[in-house]
């Protein structure tokens, strides 16, 4: 504005409206309603709601099911209105009118063939992630080809959308299996508050090793009749919760496996482009935030205590020099392992976008960033053994350390330093912390790890 002299951050261009327009009715139509509708979960307060106003459970799942979406669609009114009135694309406005009651009705008509076929829908399958991947595909095609975005795109969603909402209506006025459709979605909905409950059961420093004990099976594990002592007893805690760790790995290196086909495939649609080795060197401090976030160095600490120290430290032998010594070394050799999965699959992730430039200090980096996520949370647990016999934590010490970590990673996001200097002298400062917080594990910890009053 100061330059040009108008107010240029008012100009929009012209299928910035349309792009929007389509981001709302992929969000609203295909994530929230119809995925929304497709979760046989009632929601607590409009199960409180019926208790205790004394409503007729049918009754009220028949207002969810076809006035809830009316009132809706009423809701928008006034902004579908006023955006046709601004973009003169009044074909924009019928379609904005049937998307809440569409993808409400073919939602909750899909959700009863599945009981009907007793194909039960719940969170975290596979079929719900294919849906998610989905609509992700969607936003992504909007966004690459925005520029060829035509109001002739939304004509065949305008003639569809009455009919799947006849359809849908009709199919669930034939229904009369209220009761028992009714009854499940009560038990799925407990179900679901039973999960909520364990998941926010002890405090967020032992939570995490509460919930893997919930998710541990009796499955049989690899023979470990060859090993002995602590060593034995630490192998056999990992080999139990080996498949808890493994697939918390194992989603991480999805994620950085799909994000880098997402950057991959828009490289290839769009116009080419390479990162320059500054926007390289400026992305590797991002790297500590991202090592941070998927590290299980946290996890381990946890499940270390919950489910094996919190018993064996009333024991003698437990407290002594080597034993102490021994299982740290090996816990912390695990953790490496599980850190080290992640960091490669980052490390390849980071050499395909760079096309392999500055191969060497990435290396670095996340092996020293591999190192310090997988010392630090054993370290401060070992040095200091914050927690009593009841898991309440009674060093505010263990706690700001806990999460001092994550002002480092942060603060490295922000500073826009991107030399090679730099990430050089950050992977040095953290091999120095290891190694001597080791040194002082080695002297202190006989002393520390005990259990607390």
């Amino acid at each position: 504005m100061l330059v040009n002299g108008e107010l240029t951050f008012w100009k929009i261009l012209p299928n910035t409206w349309l792009l929007g327009f389509m981001f709302w009715l992929l969000f609203v139509g295909l994530s929230y309603r119809l995925g929304k509708s497709l979760d046989p979960v009632i929601s607590k307060a409009d199960r409180e709601f019926m208790q205790n106003f004394s409503l007729s459970q049918s009754s009220f799942l028949q207002s969810q099911l076809f006035i809830e979406p009316i009132l809706t669609t009423i809701y928008y009114l006034p902004a579908l209105t006023i955006f046709c009135m601004i973009t003169k694309e009044w074909l924009v406005f019928p379609i904005g009118l049937m998307t809440v009651l569409a993808g409400h009705l073919a939602g909750h008509a899909l959700n009863r063939l599945l009981f009907e076929r007793r194909i039960f829908s719940r969170r975290n399958s596979w079929h719900a992630w294919l849906w998610i991947a989905f609509v992700f595909v969607l936003y992504v095609l909007a966004i690459v080809f925005r520029n060829q975005l035509s109001l002739g795109m939304l004509v065949p969603i305008l003639l569809v959308q009455p009919f799947l909402i006849w359809f849908s209506y009709g199919y669930l006025k034939q229904q009369t299996n209220h009761l028992d459709y009714l009854s499940y979605c009560m038990d799925k909905s407990l179900q679901m508050d039973k999960k909520l409950f364990e998941m926010t059961k002890g405090n967020e420093y032992t939570r995490q090793g509460l919930q893997m004990q919930a998710k541990l099976n009796a499955e049989t594990g690899k023979d470990l009749s060859h090993l002995s002592g602590m060593t034995y007893l630490n192998a056999l805690l990992f080999d139990r919760y080996k498949k808890v760790l493994y697939k918390k790995v194992q989603n991480w290196v999805l994620t950085v496996v799909v994000i880098l086909a997402a950057l991959e495939g828009i490289r290839y649609f769009l116009d080419p482009f390479t990162f320059t080795e500054a926007y390289l060197l400026q992305f590797l401090p991002l790297s500590f935030m991202i090592m941070y976030v998927a590290s299980s160095g946290k996890v381990v600490a946890q499940m270390v205590f919950v489910n094996c120290d919190i018993s064996m430290l009333h024991y003698p032998f437990y407290r002594e020099a080597k034993t102490i010594i021994a299982g740290f070394n090996y816990r912390f050799l695990q953790t490496c392992k599980l850190n080290l999965i992640f960091a490669t699959s980052l490390f390849l992730a980071i050499m395909v976008l760079g096309r392999f430039a500055f191969s060497l200090l990435t290396a670095l980096l996340l092996i020293s960033l591999t190192a310090l996520f997988s010392f630090h949370d054993l370290f401060i647990y070992y040095i200091l053994q914050p927690f009593t016999n009841d898991m309440d934590v009674v060093k505010p010490l263990y706690k700001f350390l806990s999460g001092a970590l994550y002002w480092v990673a942060y603060l490295n996001t922000r500073i826009n330093v991107g030399s090679h200097t730099y990430i050089l002298l950050v992977s040095l400062a953290m091999i120095a912390y290891v190694s001597i917080g080791y040194w002082i594990l080695l002297k202190k910890a006989p002393q520390t790890f005990r259990l607390k009053a």
